[in-house]
């Protein structure tokens, strides 16, 4: 890349970054935040600095010349990192952050503790003792009707009021009681005050506030055999209303990771091993919201418990260094040391391992961001190492499959990745005389599952049938074929092979056994295996077909190494295949979620361009003459042009 020559210190940054949405901030030489942006595609946006400068204003142009380091926050979606972004810039007023960024184009979902409760939208959150439900940016209103409709709860401004614990009605709103809504069945009209209409009100509002917590399954599950139900006896208007409502629920399920879902200061402090190296994140959240990350590599002796390990970071971190202390510190497990816990006790701060929500999601979260960290400087360390095609070799002995005397060396892998059930997809990396081959790498849509199923095992098994049918046909069979998992994961994927070889039989209605026998290099019957095994993360045991016992490489070594290659491609490239097909699944509504894009906007600019793929293609020019300059800011910074 000619025109990175002036920031080559960038480009193992630049080289690895993910198209996932989120949010960079970019450092100076002396390592302090001079700027923080969102992006709908990071790799993308970030990349447009240092590629196109001729598009950055001056001051922008001399923030680059500064940078000496990006951070990355990966999240679920734009939105989310509109959020983010804004909740940094308030904590670290970045230099180069002119515009601060403030809560108007921020909206809530409130509850009430009315006698009555109203579920109902908001600007202000406030310290009034009403339950408030994560900020969004665009299309509340819709949100907040999908869930008064789906759960039954007035939408109406009836006043209440209790009067020695009697419920009265105070003001009318204008409506006669009880209104449409009742007889139309979409509310059960508390406001006739009858005991069992407001205690079955009680009950709609309860299942709504689970549902905003994050209880989808049921919620999902209902409307999917309403929608069935409904197309069977072809009303397909209703079936398409609850299709909509659907979608809703979906879009709710992605606003779930960076929030300000708790009151107060904490820390949230994961640890992760990857291949004997320990990493821990802390995400510091500031009167309850996310204001930033701190990253460690820890060194440990090999007779180290994990819990001794965290227990000596935490001693490092809070006392020896003596920083600010948190309310709470949020741990995945309690440290047993009495003189941390004491220590955590006289300074009044509340050390736990939480089990729900919200502070469990906040631990999700920050294990989601390690695992991606840790598997990133794993690869850079992996790609930083000399493989080649004799460690293959030496794979290929040890597990006593055949080696090719010439020619190039072919390892496959393959790994399942999902997002609550929904948007199953494996993903197939391959590794040849030691290096990554990106041009054979290739993602498979599940078809086999139900939506919101989740079965790895049978994904697995349909995978490595669809592939089997592909090798047979081409003759194209890998050296080694490698599965990222344990002996249930293996077994699977041995009966997907064999499903493979069985269905390719009857459709050529070939003589199984004779059609191999003349390539009994690698299959004489549907009885052998091409040569495959298994790799579990836990102990990095590797399982073959025919033996019980688990063959272990020696840490460190190259042969171990070229296996984790694997492995880790495969596990990141599923997990990108999975995050691109989300995108898209959502890409229709991409310009509703943008701030400031109102309907008239969107139909002009959707009109100018002729799809959201469009838009990239269109010049400056041409943006301006439908758009505001600062709404072609927007789209630039969430990867549209």
């Amino acid at each position: 890349m000619p025109r990175l020559r002036k920031h080559a210190h960038l480009l193992p940054i630049l080289t690895t970054l993910t198209e996932s949405p989120g949010v960079y901030q970019m450092k100076n030489w002396q390592w302090k935040v001079i700027y923080v942006g969102k992006a709908k595609n990071l790799k993308s946006r970030v990349n447009s600095y240092f590629l196109r400068p001729q598009d950055l204003n001056p001051a922008k142009k001399q923030m680059v010349d500064q940078v000496r380091n990006i951070e990355i926050t990966i999240t679920n979606t734009e939105v989310e990192a509109l959020i983010l972004e804004t909740n940094l810039i308030k904590h670290l007023h970045p230099k180069y952050n002119i515009l601060m960024k403030d809560d108007k184009n921020l909206s809530y979902i409130k509850i009430t503790n009315t006698p009555i409760p109203e579920l109902i939208r908001t600007r202000k959150k406030n310290s009034d003792g009403w339950q408030y439900f994560w900020p969004y940016v665009s299309n509340v209103s819709g949100i907040v009707r999908y869930i008064r409709r789906l759960f039954r709860i007035r939408a109406c401004r009836v006043q209440f009021a209790r009067e020695k614990e009697k419920i009265t009605v105070t003001d009318r709103a204008g409506k006669t009681l009880p209104c449409m809504d009742y007889y139309i069945g979409l509310c059960p009209a508390p406001c006739i005050l009858r005991d069992e209409n407001i205690h079955e009100h009680d009950e709609n509002i309860q299942k709504a506030r689970d549902f905003l917590k994050g209880k989808y399954a049921d919620v999902i599950r209902t409307i999917e055999e309403q929608m069935k139900e409904r197309a069977k006896k072809m009303d397909f208007e209703w079936a398409q209303e609850l299709k909509d409502i659907l979608m809703g629920v979906r879009n709710i399920m992605e606003y779930q990771s960076v929030r300000d879902k708790i009151e107060g200061d904490h820390d949230i402090v994961v640890l992760y091993e990857k291949n004997s190296r320990f990493f821990v994140w802390i995400t510091q959240i500031r009167e309850s919201r996310v204001i930033g990350n701190i990253r460690f590599e820890l060194e440990s002796r090999l007779d180290m418990t994990h819990e001794e390990l965290l227990s000596d970071f935490l001693a490092a971190h809070y006392i020896e260094s003596e920083v600010d202390m948190p309310d709470t510190i949020a741990l995945e497990m309690i440290v047993s040391d009495e003189a941390i816990q004491r220590y955590f006790r006289e300074k009044k701060v509340a050390v736990d391992a939480p089990k729900q929500w919200p502070r469990y999601e906040l631990l999700n979260f920050t294990r989601n961001q390690l695992r991606e960290y840790a598997y990133k400087s794993e690869l850079a360390t992996l790609e930083n190492k000399t493989l080649t095609r004799w460690h293959m070799v030496h794979i290929l002995d040890r597990l006593g499959y055949p080696i090719p005397k010439s020619g190039s060396i072919r390892f496959e892998c393959y790994d399942i990745s999902h997002t609550h059930g929904y948007f199953t997809v494996a993903s197939r990396v391959v590794i040849e005389n030691g290096k990554t081959k990106n041009s054979d790498y290739k993602k498979y849509n599940i078809k086999t599952l139900q939506k919101g199923e989740i079965d790895d095992f049978a994904s697995l098994k349909e995978v490595l049938f669809r592939r089997t049918l592909e090798w047979l046909e081409l003759w194209n069979f890998p050296n080694l074929l490698i599965i990222d998992g344990g002996k249930w994961q293996l077994s699977h994927a041995i009966e997907g092979i064999h499903m493979g070889v069985q269905k390719f039989s009857e459709l050529w209605k070939w003589e199984t056994s004779g059609f191999f026998t003349q390539n009994s290099f690698l299959l004489d019957s549907l009885d052998t295996l091409p040569p495959i095994c298994s790799l579990a993360k836990r102990e990095e045991e590797i399982f073959l077909p025919w033996d019980s016992k688990s063959i272990i490489f020696e840490k460190g070594t190259p042969e171990l190494m070229v296996l984790q290659k694997a492995r880790d491609e495969a596990h990141r490239f599923s997990i990108t295949a999975n995050r691109q097909t989300r995108t898209k699944s959502m890409k229709k509504n991409l310009l509703e979620e943008l701030p400031w894009f109102w309907p008239a906007t969107r139909k002009k600019l959707l009109k100018l361009a002729g799809s959201i793929d469009g838009i990239r293609s269109l010049s400056e020019e041409s943006l301006l003459s439908v758009c505001t300059k600062s709404q072609v800011e927007t789209l630039r910074d969430h990867g549209l042009i």
